[in-house]
């Protein structure tokens, strides 16, 4: 599904209504349609015997008022809430308030009932819609705004917001001051991108897009670079099997993992790869680490490198013969950060110029100039302290603008960057953003990061292209914690182990999709 940001979404209306032709009131009604079915699909309209819609001065005003009319004309008992005089609402807004006036349903100056007549509509309301603030609104709610929405809140009544919860920004998903808590929100036409971050998320409910009329050739002029993650869209990109086929056929991926005390980031990140469907995953280990790996590693090839247990520059020497014929290099998980192993890392990337997914210590050992050999094959994997590492950002910058951050440093990097988080964004050099959807808090574990790095390793030795393989592992990686939680496992229990064995019901599940 698309995702828009306000600007985006304001060409898509104004292409519309101006370069088409079609009326906003025609716009106007289809989203009201859109909201009430929302509140229909929540609850039973028969159990609403009175709403309470709270309306601003704008368009999203407008919006309240044809919900108004629709429940009106339902036989429920409607109050509409003016936030503003009559005289300042103008346009289609204006038109759809006259309307609703004409048809009886009281028209309430919130200026005339004062916070006291306010409460007293939202004790008799069964529920009650925002219509206050729209996609434009950015800052923080003053004056009758704050304390409006703040008697809404405290009610306790369902509330349903239309476009966006007010008080919420649309583009960024700050709250800056009160906001409306929603337990449903309908956007109209696309999901607009703040409504997927935080802390907007904490707001929105249960989220709902409604078409409100705009043609697909308008939307298909514009250049929309923002895609949510959703079953339809990640299906198509699994890597595709072949009936009459061999493991050379599906890649060959060389893993560099592992260290004293943290071996297991090694043995997640090689057994994730082989799940993904790699033909052939091999290891390269110190040799005093190899013992661990004959014993937890019974499908991965060891290839022992000399040395003790921490990698070091000589090492390069004895594997680049067996390199020269791998599709993926996946680098980092437990590596550590000891001065040989970083410089191992730099001489390592400095030589390879093939697919690459680098994560945890493999990033905290570079600096952005050891990606230069990247030219759009490498992933990065960061978690945003990581990243703030590379960047120079404070983590409160990058997660103030996660989306802006991460294709700001893949266009100017040329990797792919696979910003770990809630939501995990996906920017690619093209300038294209993936934000995923798949995920729960039991991924809040050590080891699940190792996992996600194997999974995009062995996606990328089938697909060829990191894109598609940061895409594909990162959903499958949520689609598996998602399952989880149907098989018994909770977000408490859940850890890095357990996603291994919910890999392959994550991809049967987009494989069984129609």
């Amino acid at each position: 599904m698309k995702v828009l940001s306000v600007d985006e979404m304001r060409m898509l209306d104004k292409k519309t209504i101006k370069g088409l032709g079609i009326p906003g009131t025609t716009l106007m009604e289809n989203a009201g349609i859109g909201v009430v079915e929302m509140i229909r699909d929540t609850v039973s309209l028969d159990l609403l015997q009175s709403v309470c819609v709270v309306c601003g001065k704008g368009n999203n005003g407008g919006d309240g008022f044809v919900v108004a009319r629709h429940l009106w004309n339902e036989g429920i008992h409607v109050d509409v809430v003016l936030l503003g005089e009559k005289k300042d609402v103008k346009g289609d807004a204006r038109i759809n308030l006259d309307v609703a006036e004409k048809l009886g349903i009281p028209i309430h100056l919130y200026n005339k009932l004062k916070k006291r007549g306010l409460r007293k509509l939202l004790n008799n309301a069964d529920a009650v819609v925002d219509a206050i603030f729209g996609t434009g609104f950015k800052g923080r709610p003053e004056g009758i705004y704050r304390d409006v929405i703040q008697e809404m809140n405290i009610h306790g009544k369902l509330i349903f917001s239309i476009d966006v919860p007010s008080g919420v920004n649309a583009d960024t998903g700050e709250v800056e001051g009160e906001a409306v808590f929603a337990d449903a929100t309908c956007t109209m036409a696309f999901i607009k991108k703040g409504l997927l971050l935080y802390p907007a998320r904490y707001f929105v409910g249960e989220l709902y897009v409604t078409d409100i009329g705009i043609p697909p050739q308008i939307v298909e002029e514009e250049d929309l670079r923002m895609e949510l993650l959703e079953d339809d869209f990640v299906k198509p990109l699994l890597p595709v099997r072949f009936p009459y086929s061999h493991k050379g056929v599906y890649g060959r991926v060389g893993v560099i993992a592992g260290s004293p005390g943290f071996t297991g980031a090694a043995c997640l990140t090689s057994e994730a790869t082989l799940r993904a469907g790699a033909g052939l995953v091999y290891i390269f280990t110190p040799d005093g680490l190899l013992p661990i790996y004959e014993t937890k590693l019974t499908e991965v090839i060891k290839v022992p490198i000399g040395g003790d247990a921490v990698y070091e520059p000589a090492m390069i020497e004895k594997i680049r013969k067996r390199i020269a014929g791998l599709d993926v290099l996946v680098i980092g998980p437990g590596i550590g950060t000891a001065e040989p192993t970083r410089m191992f890392v730099k001489k390592l990337l400095k030589e390879w110029d093939g697919f690459c997914v680098i994560d945890a210590d493999g990033l905290n050992n570079i600096e952005p100039e050891d990606l230069k050999n990247s030219k759009g094959r490498w992933i990065i994997t960061p978690h945003p302290g990581e990243f703030s590492r590379l960047t120079g950002k404070s983590i409160a910058e990058i997660e103030k603008d996660r989306i802006g951050s991460a294709r700001e440093f893949s266009e100017k990097h040329e990797v792919i960057v696979v910003l770990k988080g809630v939501p995990t964004i996906i920017a690619t050099h093209e300038g294209f953003i993936y934000i995923n959807s798949t995920g729960n808090s039991g991924l809040s574990s050590g080891g699940s990061g190792d996992v996600l790095t194997g999974l995009i390793g062995g996606f990328l030795a089938q697909s060829k292209s990191p894109s598609l393989s940061a895409i594909t592992g990162v959903y499958i990686h949520g689609k598996a914690a998602d399952i989880a939680m149907d098989e018994g496992e909770n977000e408490y229990s859940l850890i890095a182990g357990d996603l291994l064995y919910f890999i392959g019901g994550a991809i049967s599940s987009l494989e069984e999709e129609e």
